[in-house]
């Protein structure tokens, strides 16, 4: 019982958040105008600010933290791989097929970096940003990648490929890294100003991701959505634990990979979709239902794992 009390205690205001951004984004502040310019705070300052100074501050001369993001990558490439090939069976609409795979692969930093900070504090932050750095780049290509090839949809390619490179979480995360291992000392004064931005990343963040959230079913595209569903908050994060697990990887790294495979999907998936001619209808839906229903499989992930 105490353990589960924990859990709840540790998972409860993540979603909790989220659920406020959705009402104060319908009932209160209903401008689209003002939550971009969150998400672009956010996005440009706040985050970046989190990101540099955690891993600035962390301690990564021991863990197997590498080993277990190209095991994780590779467990992601894997299954993108079978929903390539299975893409025939599974529908023969390629826009829908196309949300089915972003549904299936990609993953709210966001919300990562929440229960991240939840469960583990500035050790589990320092190692979520080690994956996030990492799959940021390859889940945004695949979406990208799959979009253009099944969707047509090439015309703003150059340019989103190369907003990817000049991501602020990429870039941020460099940045850390390059402090991190060289002998440069960050002025006190100059680190609490960042550390004082970094605050406000996780609670405005979460409330973006719910004020994102389109409570609008596709009713055309169910089977889809399910699909998607199961295999993002179920199915990948199994395959993921188990090839995690033969690997060698256990402790905090390993319920950590499987926590990332465990994360909804990308609230940008819906505008990528949208911008490449995929289904944007489906994707947010599949987007909205993932958010929500991830409130369960982490608490399920944490509890197999014994995480509190």
């Amino acid at each position: 019982m105490q353990v589960a009390y924990e859990l709840i205690a540790a998972i409860f205001p993540i979603f909790a958040a989220i659920l406020v951004g959705a009402a104060l984004k319908r009932y209160l502040i209903t401008g689209a105008d003002i939550w971009a310019g969150i998400d672009r705070l956010t996005y440009y300052l706040l985050l970046p600010s989190l990101l540099i100074v955690e891993i600035y501050r962390a301690d990564f001369s021991s863990g197997n933290a590498g080993t277990a993001v190209t095991v994780t990558l590779f467990a992601t490439l894997g299954l993108s791989a079978v929903l390539l090939l299975l893409r025939p069976v599974i529908t023969r609409n390629t826009p829908l097929f196309t949300s089915i795979f972003q549904g299936s692969v990609r993953y709210n930093s966001y919300v990562l970096l929440a229960v991240a900070d939840a469960f583990y504090g500035s050790a589990g932050l320092a190692l979520a940003i080690v994956f996030i750095a990492v799959m940021v780049i390859a889940t945004n290509m695949l979406g990208v990648v799959v979009l253009s090839a099944f969707s047509g949809g090439k015309s703003n390619l150059k340019r989103i490929l190369g907003g990817i490179v000049k991501n602020p979480i990429i870039l941020a995360a460099g940045a850390g890294a390059v402090l991190n291992i060289s002998d440069i000392h960050v002025p006190v004064p100059i680190e609490n100003t960042a550390a004082l931005f970094k605050t406000a990343a996780l609670p405005l963040s979460l409330l973006s991701v719910g004020a994102g959230l389109r409570f609008v079913l596709d009713k055309q595209a169910l089977g889809a959505i399910a699909l998607a569903t199961t295999i993002k908050l179920a199915v990948l994060p199994v395959i993921t634990g188990v090839c995690l697990y033969l690997a060698g990887i256990d402790g905090m790294v390993l319920a950590m990979g499987v926590l990332y495979a465990g994360m909804p999907c990308a609230g940008n998936a819906y505008i990528l979709a949208r911008q490449l001619n995929g289904d944007p209808d489906a994707m947010a839906s599949i987007i909205t239902l993932e958010t929500l229903l991830s409130a369960f499989s982490v608490a399920v992930i944490a509890g197999v794992l014994s995480i509190n």
